[in-house]
C-alpha cells in the first residue's frame, strides 16, 4: 500500500480540484437509494482500501473512488455527464463506487489512521492514474487552525518592501512586475523561502491607475497574453513563482473572457490563484475551475481601514474565523503600521494555538477540510 501511494501521489497544484469532486461523490453515498443504487447498510464491515477497477474511463473521464467495502455499492453516472456546477468541462465522472458502510473516521484521525486502514482516492485525470494521499494523512502533521498570510504590493517602496522580508518564511510575498526593486527583493525572498507571488495589475473600475500593462477588458486576448507572459517573465526570471493575485481588478475580474486568459497561463505554469476579491461580481473562481487552477478567495483585508485600532480588530476577525473553519487568508500591504503590528502578531500565533502557512499549503488545507467535513 505505501508503494502504491508513493507511485501514484498527487501533484500540489491537482490536488485543490479533487475537493471539488469529493463533496458530490460523498453526497451520492448519503442518497444513493434515490439514484438507484442499492441502499448502504450497517452489516456489512470495510475492508483493507482499495482502487476501483470496475470502469474503463476515457481520457477524458475524472473517475472518483472510495473504495473500502467488502460489497461495494455502485453508481453509475453516464460518461461525458456534467456532476458539478462549476467543476472544469472534462471533469465528469465514469463510476463512483461508494462504501457500502458509512465512514466514521473522526476520532481515528486523531489516534493516527494507518494508511492500510484508510480509503484512498482515486482519479484519473491530465496525467493518468492519480491518487491523492490516503485521508490518515490528512490531520496528523498538524491540527492547528491555519492562517495563510498575503503581503502584496510589493517592489515599488523600496525600505517598506524590504521589511516585509523580515516576516517569517510562511508569509507569502507578492510582487508587481512593475515595481523599481521588485526583481532584487523577490530574489531575496525567494533564497529566504518565502512564497513567490506575481501581484498582476488589472483595470480597476473608475479612475484609480492600476499601473503600466494592466490587463484591461478593452485588450484583445493576443494582447492580454502578451502582457501576462511578460510580467511573469519578469518575475519568474530571477524567482520560482508559486501562484498570482490580482492588484486592484473590480473591472478585470468580472470578466470572463480577461479571467479566461489569466486562468491558462497560470495552468500553463501550474500556479496557483488567490482572488484578491475586490468586486463581488468577481468571476475568478469559476475562471480557475475550468482551467483546473487551485483557487483560494481571500478572507479579510487587513490594512484598507485607517489606523492601528482598525487592523487589530480585522487581526481578531482573522484568528476567529481560522478557528471557525480550519484556515483563513488574509492581505495585508507594505503600510509602517502594517507592518509593525505584524512583526508583533506573528510571534504570538504559537501561543494562541495558531500557525502561519504558504497559500499554497492553505489550499491543501482547504481541500482537505471540504473532504473530511463530508466523511466524519
Amino acid at each position: 500500500m505505501d508503494r502504491l501511494k508513493h507511485a501514484f501521489a498527487v501533484p500540489r497544484p491537482l490536488r485543490a480540484p479533487l475537493a471539488l469532486v469529493m463533496p458530490f461523490a460523498l453526497g451520492l453515498a448519503l442518497g444513493g437509494a434515490l439514484l438507484g443504487g442499492p441502499a448502504l447498510t450497517q452489516t456489512q464491515n470495510r475492508t483493507e482500501a482499495r482502487i476501483s477497477t470496475a470502469a474503463a474511463p476515457s481520457a477524458e473521464d475524472h473517475v472518483v473512488a472510495l473504495g473500502a467495502a467488502s460489497v461495494p455499492a455502485p453508481v453509475v453516472i453516464a460518461p461525458g455527464k456534467r456532476a458539478l456546477k462549476d467543476a472544469p468541462p472534462r471533469m465528469v465522472f465514469a463510476e463512483i463506487t461508494l462504501p457500502a458502510a458509512p465512514l466514521d473516521l473522526g476520532p481515528a484521525f486523531r489516534r493516527g489512521l494507518t494508511p492500510e486502514r484508510a480509503p484512498i482516492v482515486v482519479a484519473s485525470g491530465k496525467s493518468g492514474l492519480l491518487a491523492l494521499a490516503s485521508l490518515g494523512d490528512v490531520p496528523i502533521r498538524d491540527m492547528r487552525p491555519a492562517i495563510a498570510l498575503v503581503i502584496d504590493d510589493l517592489g515599488v517602496v523600496p525600505d517598506r518592501s524590504a521589511h516585509a522580508l523580515r516576516l517569517p518564511k510562511e508569509v507569502t510575498l507578492s510582487f508587481l512586475p512593475y515595481g523599481g526593486v521588485s526583481r532584487p527583493l523577490a530574489q531575496a525572498a525567494a533564497a529566504k523561502g518565502h512564497e513567490i507571488f506575481l501581484h498582476v495589475p488589472m483595470e480597476p473600475r473608475g479612475d484609480a491607475d492600476p499601473g503600466p500593462d494592466a490587463l484591461r477588458t478593452a485588450d484583445s486576448t493576443s494582447r492580454l497574453r502578451s502582457k501576462l507572459d511578460r510580467q511573469i517573465a519578469d518575475i519568474s526570471e530571477v524567482a520560482p513563482i508559486a501562484g498570482m493575485n490580482n492588484h486592484m481588478g473590480s473591472r478585470a475580474t468580472a470578466d470572463r473572457r480577461l479571467m479566461a486568459e489569466v486562468m491558462r497561463g497560470a495552468a500553463e505554469r501550474g500556479f496557483v490563484f488567490v482572488d484578491s476579491v475586490t468586486t463581488p461580481n468577481s468571476v475568478a473562481r469559476a475562471a480557475a475551475a475550468r482551467h483546473d487552477v487551485p483557487f483560494l478567495a481571500r478572507d479579510i483585508f487587513l490594512d484598507h481601514g485607517e489606523g492601528p485600532d482598525f487592523l487589530l480588530a480585522q487581526l481578531d476577525t482573522l484568528e476567529q474565523q481560522a478557528r471557525a473553519r480550519g484556515v483563513a487568508v488574509a492581505i495585508a500591504h507594505p503600510h509602517e503600521t502594517s507592518l509593525e503590528i505584524l512583526d508583533i502578531w506573528v510571534k504570538g500565533l504559537e501561543a494562541k494555538g495558531l500557525r502561519l502557512v504558504p497559500v499554497t499549503e492553505a489550499i491543501e488545507i482547504e481541500a482537505r477540510r471540504s473532504l473530511l467535513a463530508m466523511v466524519q
